[in-house]
């Protein structure tokens, strides 16, 4: 009896914490990556998968960044991720990217990497038609981890590339925050150590302080080697075995320290304004003391998955509170998370506002927080966010298989820096179904209780100068944030029932009429009973993507200069009033836990319509489609509502010194053409409504007159019924209109301006050349390889030898209507002094081109990368979308999508320098420099010679 009875008692006491130890059990990992660890103590995470095909993306991921540095070191994590691409022991000096490129990398965009302040991360993706590039990455890897030199002659010229990165983030942004930050983060290492770094230290520091760093936490125990890609994952095993178990740790080993913030009373309040600022901002952050949690459990993610919960029903209600006729505010969002080190997590009140409204929009958006605390959320929010939760998690398993290797390489990369969980997308699938199941609304509705706190938090205040007066004082930001909290007149949130369909009465269907499939594209041409042309391109790319678009020539072309800014914005409006019965914040929660989007336009020469669905959403996303062009949902409340918000936003960036530039450089290109430019607030004051309504209607009432393209998983006997029912349906005009020539015409002739705006020491240097064209797709992939090369002569002198910038870049584009033109663009920020010096050396090296002074290494470089674009692109829906469009508009044969490699492997040095003579001849090109206002008197001079 006795020993019955203990049995009992455990059995009891094993069902009473079973629960408890499911939670906390370990989860297991993506079983499809392999994870190991030499001895040594480096980690490698290795994944096959076969798209793109023959490629392989490569990271180096090291837990060390700015928040390690010494005092004498602050800039220098960042200037050793410069280093490592100027000499290691197998590349000398610059010979690095030379190799890269010579693959098909392009500096800056495929080849590149990132510091912040916990880590530093390498980039490095390569193609493998040619099995030796594997040998050859894993080399330059493993020269980054441990092989770096550390010339002084090249830490010499990086200096100039690295202030000119510090140049880049001048301006009221960074005045701001060097007032809020040693308010707000004081105490805190992080408000010390900013990636970038002091120029008196990056200009003049020891050549062994950069050393110092690189010896001290470029270790293999802080480091992981991250593999994604077309590769047998022993064999990839093997070779990072082979090149990295070699590599040592330091004897003396530096601790790896993880700084935090620590815990005040009260509340810190920081005030920040500036001529230049771009918007006025409330930040209000709750810290909430614990450690961020790394943990692989049950626990963790279901933890995750509550505040994930919470904040899409948060968000969504302040993004209804937007959507009123006069909005309290501009935007607003609120989350729970960690931002600085892993001792602390915080839940962040963000709020942007409108002139004067500083008090009206901090307190909607804690108002809004104070009714969730008080009444909670409503079940109808909860069963939406948790459909859109598994939404979002279906669609990830459905395409699985076909995600791209550099979609997927962030997961593991973030897994080796921050630890938490790594499942594969079924596992996480499975695991949300198995817990959304358990998890109760009151679960949810308790979180906000214990992150709103009376101290331990901050208040930060970023706003226009103009705007100071009226920024509450600090008492009376605290007395707003404390306050709801007493506010006897906040009610439980209340909503509408929705409507169950979107059309209650279909409209009767059209017909099919002809059917013409081309075998070389698998295109298929179907004209419907309307006059509409439809283009069905079916793949396999994706397993569950449906993209569409439409277009008809005529656009804002068709109307007056006065009636310009009410027509332009016409698509804009539809979009934000709703459609059919539904107000946009109806048919979003009306679309939860479905995927269907579609958006209209009108531009300058067509009108549009574009968007994308599952397959499962397809029958939704058509009659949104049919919607679109036979409705426009009259909502003048939500119209005034989009023209407060949109014309408070505008006239916001109008006070960034960039912009103003912009503005005047159009002015100049365009002799002041009234329909370019930067919208005013008169040009909104002159949006008449009604007329916009009046033209949206108009310009999409002809069928007829539409090309449609569909890319993706289309199956053709579900498809055709629902094209007949939604699209052959839509009304027709037979009108078969098209574009008129506005004169939107870069000025003929020279032209060198200066522009004089703005505080900061820093300048743009922009040329463009300009003129007639014969368009066609041979030489305008020529066009774009000549950009190509200059692109890359520019970085090797500009910037490698000159050390004058920290990026430079050409830009070919070529147009068919309303005339055949061309625009060559060369661009660059600098340094004012400069400025004059490197446009000279710029436009030096495109006559180097003409003059035929280039290799056909140079040419070699951009073909490869054009080529290995194309055939990843070539396998995109997007991609095909695109280009079908595209062809059509320019009345290409759709055949000649597929050449796309053949244009560019025909590529030649000498017709490269036969079309840059024949276009780039200086008669019509514009030199426009930015500078500083200080300088508008003074002269500038030259700092700098090339060497």
């Amino acid at each position: 009896m006795k020993h019955n009875f203990q049995k009992l008692i455990g059995v009891f006491v094993a069902i009473l914490l079973t629960p408890l130890f499911s939670i906390a059990q370990e989860l297991p990992t993506d079983p499809s990556v392999k994870i190991g660890k030499l001895e040594n103590g480096l980690t490698y995470y290795l994944k096959s998968n076969g798209l793109p095909e023959n490629r392989i993306e490569f990271r180096l991921a090291v837990k060390a960044g700015s928040i390690q540095e010494d005092d004498d070191q602050q800039g220098l994590a960042h200037f050793t991720e410069h280093m490592l691409f100027n000499g290691t022991k197998n590349f000398e000096k610059n010979e690095l990217i030379n190799f890269l490129q010579k693959m098909g990398l392009e500096f800056g965009g495929d080849l590149n990497a990132y510091t912040s302040f916990d880590q530093t991360v390498y980039i490095l993706p390569i193609p493998t038609e040619n099995p030796k590039n594997v040998d050859d990455a894993l080399t330059v890897l493993s020269d980054w981890a441990s092989n770096a030199t550390f010339d002084n002659e090249e830490i010499d010229k990086e200096r100039g590339v690295v202030m000119e990165e510090w140049r880049l983030r001048l301006g009221a942004y960074e005045r701001m925050r060097q007032q809020i930050w040693p308010v707000t983060l004081a105490g805190s290492r992080y408000a010390e150590r900013l990636p970038i770094g002091k120029p008196e230290i990056l200009e003049n520091f020891e050549y062994d302080a950069a050393k110092r760093f690189y010896r001290d936490w470029y270790r293999p125990n802080l480091m992981g080697v991250i593999a994604v890609g077309d590769f047998d994952v022993d064999e990839m095993e093997a070779k990072i075995k082979a090149y990295f178990s070699g590599l040592k740790n330091p004897k003396n080993e530096r601790e790896r320290i993880y700084y935090g913030k620590p815990d005040f009373e009260g509340t810190r309040v920081a005030i920040a304004t500036d001529d230049e600022a771009t918007g006025n901002t409330i930040n209000v952050n709750f810290i909430t003391p614990g450690t961020v949690e790394t943990e692989n459990t049950k626990a963790s993610f279901r933890k995750g998955l509550l505040r994930g919960l919470y904040s899409q029903m948060i968000n969504q209600r302040l993004s209804e509170l937007t959507k009123q006729e006069n909005p309290p505010f501009q935007f607003s969002y609120s989350a729970y998370g960690s931002s600085y080190g892993k001792d602390k997590y915080e839940y962040t009140v963000y709020v942007s506002v409108s002139e004067g409204k500083f008090e009206e929009g901090l307190k909607a958006a804690m108002t809004e927080n104070e009714r969730v605390r008080r009444y909670g959320f409503t079940e109808g929010e909860f069963e939406r966010a948790k459909a859109a939760y598994r939404n979002s998690y279906e669609r990830q398993v459905k395409e699985a298989d076909k995600a791209e290797s550099w979609r997927l390489i962030n997961r593991y990369v973030n897994h080796f820096l921050n630890e938490g969980t790594l499942l594969s997308e079924q596992q996480q699938l499975d695991l949300l179904d198995e817990l959304l199941a358990g998890i109760q609304l009151t679960e949810i509705n308790e979180l906000i209780k214990g992150w709103i706190r009376d101290d331990n938090r901050t208040i930060e205040i970023t706003a226009k100068s103009e705007n100071e007066a009226t920024i509450p004082t600090e008492t009376e930001l605290i007395n707003i944030v404390d306050g709801v909290k007493n506010d006897n007149s906040i009610e439980p949130y209340a909503e509408e029932e929705l409507a169950s369909t979107l059309i209650a009465d279909l409209p009767s269907p059209g017909k099919i009429t002809k059917t013409e499939k081309d075998d070389v594209t698998d295109i298929t041409h179907f004209t419907l009973s309307n006059g509409a042309n439809v283009y069905v391109k079916p793949t396999d790319f994706k397993n569950d993507e449906i993209r569409m678009s439409a277009y008809s020539f005529g656009g804002s072309s068709l109307y007056s200069d006065d009636e310009f800014w009410s027509v332009s914005n016409a698509g804009g409006i539809a979009n934000e009033t709703g459609l059919g019965e539904f107000s946009s914040t109806d048919l979003r929660k009306f679309l939860t836990g479905k995927t269907a989007s579609v958006y209209a336009s009108i531009g300058s020469y067509q009108e549009s319509v574009s968007g994308f669905s599952s397959i499962k959403d397809l029958e939704t996303f058509f009659q949104m489609v049919h919607l679109k062009f036979t409705s426009f949902r009259d909502d003048k409340a939500a119209f005034n509502s989009w023209l407060n918000r949109t014309k408070n936003m505008y006239a916001n960036y109008m006070a960034s010194p960039d912009l103003q530039y912009q503005i005047k450089l159009q002015e100049l290109l365009y002799d002041n053409h009234p329909r370019v430019g930067f919208p005013t607030p008169e040009n909104f004051d002159a949006i008449d409504y009604e007329l916009s309504k009046k033209v949206y209607l108009e310009r999409f009432a002809d069928a007829s007159d539409f090309q449609f393209v569909f890319v993706g998983n289309v199956d053709m006997a579900t498809f055709k019924p629902l094209l007949e029912q939604y699209i052959a349906s839509l009304p027709a005009t037979y009108s078969k209109e098209s574009y008129k020539d506005v004169g939107i015409d870069v000025v003929e002739g020279k032209l060198d301006e200066e522009i004089y705006v703005g505080v900061d020491d820093k300048s743009q240097v922009y040329i463009m050349l300009s003129g007639d064209y014969d368009y066609n797709l041979g030489d305008n992939e020529k066009m774009n390889a000549i950009a190509e090369i200059l692109s890359n002569k520019m970085i090797e002198t500009l910037r490698e030898e000159m050390g004058g910038v920290y990026g430079a870049g050409a830009r070919a584009s070529v147009s068919n209507y309303p005339n055949e033109n061309f625009r060559f663009t060369i661009s660059f920020p600098c340094k004012p002094e400069n400025a004059e010096v490197l446009a000279n050396a710029a436009i030096a090296e495109m006559r180097k081109i003409k003059a035929g002074e280039f290799t056909d290494e140079d040419v070699e470089k951009v073909v490869t990368a054009s080529v290995q674009n194309f055939d990843e692109q070539i396998k995109q829906n997007r991609y095909w979308e695109s280009m079908i469009s595209s062809y059509l508009r320019n009345g290409n044969d759709l055949s000649e999508i597929l050449n796309g490699k053949k244009r560019a492997e025909a590529i030649s040095k000498d017709e490269l320098v036969k079309l840059a003579n024949q276009y780039l001849t200086e008669q019509n090109m514009v030199k426009v420099v930015k500078l500083p206002e200080k300088y508008k008197e003074g002269d500038l001079g030259q700092e700098i010679k090339k060497n």
